[in-house]
């Protein structure tokens, strides 16, 4: 009896997901089982198995066939009236799955033998052991007891919780939970997905200000932004291991998707990411528990098939390595070759190195760089592109900027977060004299602002006093408002408005320098901004770059003769960058303009651009182009 019953909870567990439970998965109830459209993965409709690969109809093979051999469709059940529950009584008797011809009491015997199983070495459907699976799914020898626990009478009921970020919480009444840390970070993912946020943004409300260790808060953040950077990659595992992935809930997806990047991509030990997953499910839907147990125990024996292909022969596999959209991919190879785009999409993948800027408008660089030593950043000077970055400090980690005195000098306007690139395209902008007037266009939340008033100080000994900006989101001019009083920086005026018809906005004042600071795709800050490559579309770099000619015309009739006018982007691609400028040259409002080449002293050679690209270890990618206006 005791092994019947080890075989009823073993084969409850997966039955919760080979059937489409669409209560215990969380979702909605079928829709007859129709297909999703083409997935990445063939279950062969919608059958699951255990990773076996099978051929194309050309006889190429590398995609997995998740399927059973000879059992039936969990479609099978699909049309089942939603008030049909499984767990319900029947009869007023106690009954777990309610039987096919519709009798209580759970699965029919089967050879006449108690539990409603087949011997061991006969079990049902596509459950028993099997020579073709792919290398590393290994059946589980007889007798060996699964981790998954029915509840019986006596454990207490559970709390009801809802479908949200509120909902992940500790169970109370229970020593069994997810840790903290992973915890915070599924309620930040729950938050970025409702919300449609930014990951920088939800972290630094959210784990950032949490009340967690430093290193759990660090572990917490890098669970975050590897969820957001390899999305598209983990949808596509999950779904190849369930029966039903449009009946799990978002929120349910959520917590699935936090454990299998920690299988897949930070190769935790399988055991205790699986419970791990299975505590994170059962505090957002505690009736998928079964669920999660079962699909990722899939996910671990595919574990070793990853990425299901070869990567040096197949798109598909290779972008899938790296976690990245396979049409992104092509791009990048077309765009950069090979071995660059190999660099940019691991470089994408790591955490993002830690700079500050340190404001020569109100800090005294000793006395801050001291500070920095003492909190034990390590602060190192940096160089970008064969030039040093004046006020720019490398930290050894996103640790210190919780130490309490590092956060003073924030609050008080002292230093800032920016990158390396970022400031030195603040440097080249301003040239050997200090100009009288100064436009910003796409001024954002200020930063930028900050990094050119502050290298005016270094360089000019004070700041530019006609400093004008422009943005065209009303909230953002406000907050460089406030962040500009924060760091002492002085702004004549900040506009709101369409910069495409600055006309309107300034009239026909021109400037000595005028900074188009341009919108763009920006690839080259993924590793800062991880959503961008899911969110992302070929149609969005196309209209982009149109905005972008559209900017650089409008801003070309207000640069004074003899003037400078400087175009950047914080992105990779050619067709926002280098062809958008030629373009701009090319025409009747760029006519009156000629390119001030950048010396790079690293390479001993002039190029007609600043860019950087993205390489691990290294700052972000940026392009700036300046040109000046023929004096007339």
């Amino acid at each position: 009896m005791r092994n019947d019953h080890r075989a009823h909870n073993q084969r409850r567990s997966y039955d919760r997901a080979s059937q489409g439970d669409r209560l215990a998965q969380g979702g909605r109830p079928s829709q007859g089982g129709k297909p999703r459209g083409d997935r990445r993965f063939d279950r062969r409709g919608g059958k699951p198995g255990a990773g076996k690969f099978r051929r194309d109809d050309d006889g190429k093979g590398g995609k997995p066939d998740f399927r059973k051999r000879d059992g039936a469709r969990s479609s099978e059940r699909s049309d089942r009236s939603s008030a049909d529950k499984p767990y319900a009584k029947r009869d007023g008797k106690p009954g777990g799955f309610k039987s096919r011809d519709g009798k209580p009491g759970g699965f029919k015997p089967r050879d006449g033998k108690p539990g409603g199983f087949k011997s061991q070495g006969d079990r049902r459907d596509g459950f028993k052991p099997r020579e073709d699976r792919a290398e590393g799914f290994k059946p589980r020898p007889a007798g060996q007891r699964d981790d998954f626990k029915p509840r019986r009478e006596g454990d207490g009921p559970r709390a009801p919780r809802t479908d949200g970020a509120q909902a992940v919480q500790k169970r109370k009444g229970s020593g069994k939970h997810a840790t903290s840390a992973r915890e915070l970070a599924l309620s930040a993912i729950h938050q970025l997905r409702e919300r449609d946020a930014f990951a920088q943004d939800i972290i630094a409300k959210t784990i950032d200000t949490s009340k967690l260790s430093r290193e759990d808060r660090a572990f917490a953040t890098r669970l975050v932004l590897g969820v957001v950077s390899m999305r598209g990659t983990l949808d596509e595992i999950l779904d190849s291991c369930m029966d039903s992935p449009d009946d799990v809930s978002p929120a349910v997806r959520d917590a699935l998707d936090l454990s299998v990047y920690e299988i897949i991509f930070l190769d935790k030990s399988p055991h205790a990411a699986v419970d791990q997953g299975v505590e994170l499910v059962r505090s957002v839907a505690p009736r998928a528990s079964g669920l999660a147990n079962a699909v990722l125990r899939r996910v671990v024996r595919a574990k070793d098939a990853f990425p299901f292909g070869d990567p040096r022969k197949d798109l598909a596999a290779y972008a899938r390595l790296h976690g990245f959209p396979q049409w992104l991919t092509e791009r990048l190879l077309k765009e950069l070759g090979p071995q660059n785009a190999l660099a940019f999409m691991k470089a994408s993948n790591e955490p993002a190195p830690v700079f500050v800027a340190i404001n020569a408008a109100k800090a005294d660089e000793a006395e801050v760089v001291s500070v920095l030593a003492a909190a034990h950043g390590e602060p190192e000077a940096v160089t970008v592109a064969g030039r040093p970055v004046p006020g720019c400090y490398r930290l050894c980690s996103g640790v210190v900027l919780h130490d309490g005195r590092v956060r003073r000098m924030f609050n008080q306007g002292l230093i800032l977060v920016s990158d390396a690139t970022s400031q030195a395209i603040a440097n080249l902008v301003l040239e050997g004299e200090k100009p009288a007037t100064f436009l910003e266009i796409g001024a954002g939340r200020a930063t930028k602002t900050i990094l050119d008033q502050s290298c005016a100080v270094r360089r000019f000994g004070s700041q530019i006093d006609d400093y004008v900006t422009v943005d065209n989101h009303a909230f953002k001019t406000k907050l460089l408002r406030e962040r500009c009083e924060q760091y002492g920086i002085n702004v004549a005026d900040a506009l709101t408005g369409d910069a495409t018809d600055l006309d309107v906005l300034i009239g026909e004042r021109t400037f000595d320098t005028v900074f188009v600071d341009s919108p763009c795709s920006g690839l080259g800050t993924l590793r800062r901004h991880p959503e961008i490559r899911w969110r992302l579309t070929a149609e969005a770099i196309e209209e982009q770059a149109a905005l972008d000619e559209q900017l650089l015309a409008a801003a070309a009739g207000h640069v004074a003769p003899g003037g400078l006018l400087a175009y950047a982007t914080c992105t990779i691609t050619q067709q926002e960058n280098a062809a958008v400028v030629e373009r701009f040259l090319a025409s009747e409002a760029g006519a009156a303009f000629e390119v001030v080449p950048y010396d790079n002293p690293e390479l001993g050679v002039e190029a007609p651009f600043f860019s950087t690209m993205l390489e691990p270890g290294s700052s972000d990618a940026h392009f700036l182009a300046r040109m000046r206006r023929k004096a007339e």
